[in-house]
């Protein structure tokens, strides 16, 4: 399919199948918690059944399916998600019967509100067993060896459904999973702190944006810093325990409203905090800058194969 055929599918049946469910449906209207946003305590992410549309209250923005999949896979370009999006619909396609139209699931105004399954982690593995998940790893720009010590490989269970994906490890022993369809975390829901003997400490909003700063780093002298992942700015009320007796905090933030204010929390709270985030003042945060680095070292390696084959010798 392309995308005018990938926008005729329901957004509320792309979103079940990467593991996004509602909180509550009222008629015609599913309400989720934004999943292009980091976790909210009230749902502002609506979808319209009977438009097959959504929209995001917080950011004031929305579309249609392949507009969501874009903020959803922000690194993918735009044949790369059409073959994604077309192989999660694989079934739908092959079935004579399925219909292309959104349709509302809920004629009822009455609210009801819908439990969101649980995660149950099956089993847990040491990473580069799975290829795709390796593959995944190195599409968002992170090199097995620099993945390893801090990852694991999470198999886990949603309802009847077997999955499997990247998982990082809180203090209390939940996993934030990332996959190429998917992006949540098993219970509880928590930060990382990893210590190095460090005096000074760097705070990153998720672990993909710690493994691109040790990814960025990998050839300069050994860590000496500390380091605390967030899995999400809602636990920065957590983090200041942990972060108060630090000489300096160095923040690797995102460059959004979230962001901006989680170092407003800090600074109130009388850290001694520095802002790092100038590094990749242009991109949204620190992976997105990898991947634009990644980006043109490849280019810079086919000019220069380019001349050697001699060309430009015409």
């Amino acid at each position: 399919m392309n995308i005018k055929q990938l926008n005729q599918l329901p957004i509320t049946d792309f979103l079940s199948k990467i593991g996004i469910q509602p909180s509550y449906k009222r008629g015609e209207s599913q309400w989720y918690v934004s999943p292009i946003r980091e976790p909210e305590h009230s749902p502002s992410f609506k979808v319209n059944t009977a438009i097959n549309r959504w929209y995001d209250y917080a950011l004031m923005q929305g579309g249609k399916l392949f507009d969501l999949a874009e903020r959803l896979y922000p690194n993918q370009d735009a044949s790369n998600l059409v073959e994604k999006l077309n192989s999660l619909f694989l079934f739908e396609q092959q079935s004579p019967t399925s219909s292309l139209t959104a349709q509302p699931i809920w004629q009822s105004v009455i609210e009801k509100r819908v439990n969101a399954p649980a995660i149950t982690v099956n089993e847990i593995k040491p990473l580069g067993n799975n290829p795709a998940i390796t593959s995944y790893l190195e599409s968002r720009g992170i090199p097995l060896d620099i993945a390893r010590p801090y990852c694991k490989e999470v198999y886990y269970q949603l309802e009847e459904r077997q999955y499997f994906a990247a998982g990082f490890e809180n203090r209390s022993g939940g996993y934030e999973l990332r996959n190429a369809y998917f992006k949540g975390a098993s219970s509880p829901k928590d930060i990382t702190h990893i210590e190095n003997r460090g005096k000074s400490i760097c705070v990153v909003e998720g672990f993909m944006d710690f493994l691109s700063l040790l990814t960025l780093r990998k050839n300069l002298h050994p860590i000496q810093s500390d380091f605390l992942i967030l899995n999400s700015v809602s636990l920065t009320e957590r983090s200041l325990d942990v972060l108060k007796d630090y000489q300096n905090v160095f923040l690797y933030l995102d460059h959004d409203n979230a962001g901006k204010k989680t170092q407003e929390k800090y600074q109130l709270a009388g850290l001694n905090t520095v802002d790092a985030s100038g590094i990749y003042k242009q991109y949204k945060d620190v992976n997105d800058y990898l991947m634009a680095q990644k980006s043109s070292q490849k280019e810079m390696k086919k000019q220069q194969t380019f001349k050697k084959s001699s060309g430009l010798n015409l």
